[in-house]
């Protein structure tokens, strides 16, 4: 199994690099025949053994050694590693170890670099590498859990179901988001008769990240231990809950003297099958808890970066189009985009940075007056909208009136349950150089599902970047609305310059 390195943005196109080690790292990676890859990547580490790219390339060759010879890939990583440090060759020899146990080759060779790897991963060895910096104990901690459980798939292989129990139990415990390691616990648990405990660890498994493997294994073992399928969501829920509480714990917002009259617009443009949105994810969460939605309006626009998301849709891609956006997470505050997420702990300093961001736009004036009613009798959401006072004289300002979900659940990729203030339709009107205008908009609940449908099932059938063959499936159809849980946001926008000159917030309850 290759290791998916994820950097802070789930980017859909990789940045063109022109420095002379990044063109001839591009050249070897390339390169589908395993036995020249092996050949050109050797020539890299030679001409370029400083090179930032120095450590994925030791790992592409490893890779790509086990293609040609799993025995060759062994011998190049003990030599690999004499000459690293013990962090470096902690991490080298679980690479291994993770090559190994994928292509089910030499369990024996896989279970003693997983054990090395263990060994030599200690905080003693990361502090010491970390060379005056400040050593991060999550990032130690989450490294090691990735050792642990890599040791006890390796241990797993070679039927030693005993030994591998307590290494997962100490991989869970020092990151729960090791989805395999909790699957793992849970088949082993499941053969020594212990169901309840089992299912338990299926459920985590599954919210870790969701997968239609994992998702099955979920329902066979919540449907042998409970007999129905009854309340299985509503256990995922409990589950989700008490394994991934969200580190972020925000206060109410406490409004100042200079508070102005603008309510701040927070758009997220974010991926269910994107690893570092969890970060953004979680920071808007707080936002949501801790501002009152006359203070600040949030909406979050799902997008197929860098995986296929279903509660994504035409609206929100073409959304996605025009902002031209790097990669998700993107986050935009009144217009001003920001790029970066991270992991669940990495939430806490980006809310940090994003709380200063929204509190400093608090006090900007707004430069339109907007009103906003919501009518929703259960099959046509009425948005009236009045714009008054438009200060400014743009002939490129349109109104854009959103219609959102407030909580979707879908467990996706990357280990986020809820999902709150999600668009399902977007309808836009030009304000043509006018300083007033008044809008009434209808929002048929039952056309915006059929959209919904739609968009998804035509995914299904191709895309140009994600199932070009037609042979993707989602894990669900996110198409459904839930006239009882919606709202309406309104906001007036500079479609050059992207300033948002004001915002509203309105219930659709029905």
């Amino acid at each position: 199994m290759r290791v998916l390195i994820t950097a802070l943005l789930c980017a859909g196109s990789l940045l063109a690099q022109e420095t002379p080690d990044a063109k001839a790292y591009q050249a070897a990676y390339r390169l589908k025949e395993p036995a020249a890859k092996l050949a050109a990547l050797d020539r890299f580490l030679v001409e370029y053994p400083t090179s930032n790219r120095a450590g994925t390339a030791r790992r592409e060759l490893i890779a790509a050694a086990l293609a040609v010879d799993p025995k060759d890939a062994v011998r190049r990583t003990k030599a690999i590693t004499k000459a690293l440090p013990p962090v470096d060759s902690a991490e080298m020899n679980r690479f291994l170890a993770a090559e190994l146990n994928g292509a089910k080759k030499l369990p024996k060779d896989a279970e003693r670099a997983a054990r090395l790897a263990v060994a030599q991963y200690t905080w003693e060895a990361f502090t010491a590498q970390a060379k005056g910096e400040s050593p991060s104990r999550s990032r130690y901690d989450g490294q090691r859990a990735r050792m642990n459980e890599t040791l006890g798939q390796a241990l797993l292989a070679r039927g030693k179901h005993a030994e591998a129990k307590p290494v997962f139990l100490d991989a869970l415990q020092q990151n729960p988001s090791f989805g395999a390691a909790a699957l793992a616990l849970g088949d082993i648990l499941l053969k020594e008769g212990k169901g309840p405990e089992a299912l338990g660890y299926y459920a985590q498994g599954m919210l870790a990240r969701a997968t239609p493997e994992s998702r099955q294994k979920f329902s066979e073992a919540y449907r042998k231990v409970k007999g129905s399928a009854a309340g299985e969501q509503e256990f995922l829920d409990e589950r989700y809950k008490a394994v991934f509480p969200s580190p972020l714990h925000a206060e109410k917002y406490g409004k100042s003297g200079q508070r102005s009259a603008r309510v701040v617009l927070a758009e997220v443009y974010t991926g269910a099958g994107c690893p570092p949105c969890v970060a953004a994810d979680l920071s808007f969460d707080a936002v949501l808890e801790r501002y009152s939605r006359s203070d600040v309006a949030v909406v979050m626009y799902h997008e197929h970066v860098p995986r296929p998301d279903p509660m994504s849709n035409t609206d929100t891609v073409a959304r996605w189009k025009w902002q031209a956006g790097r990669g998700v997470p993107t986050y935009a505050i009144d217009g001003n985009a920001t790029t970066g997420g991270g992991t669940r702990e990495m939430a806490v300093d980006l809310e940090a940075k994003i709380r200063q961001t929204v509190e400093r736009q608090m006090l900007a004036e707004p430069f339109a007056a907007l009103k906003l009613t919501a009518a929703n009798d259960r099959r046509v959401v009425r948005a009236s909208i009045s714009v008054t006072d438009v200060a400014s004289d743009s002939a490129d300002l349109v109104l854009n009136v959103l219609l959102l979900e407030k909580e979707l659940r879908y467990s996706g990729e990357n280990g986020i349950r809820f999902h709150p203030m999600v668009v399902r339709s977007i309808a836009s009107f030009p304000l043509k150089g006018e300083k007033a205008k008044s809008e009434t908009h209808a929002f048929d609940l039952a056309a915006v599902a059929a959209g919904l449908e739609k968009h998804i099932a035509d995914f299904e059938k191709y895309d140009e970047r994600h199932n070009k063959e037609g042979k993707f499936r989602f894990m669900e159809h996110k198409s459904t609305v839930d006239p009882a849980d919606l709202a309406v946001v309104a906001f007036v926008q500079d479609v050059k310059t992207k300033a948002v000159l004001q915002s509203v917030y309105a219930e659709a309850k029905p």
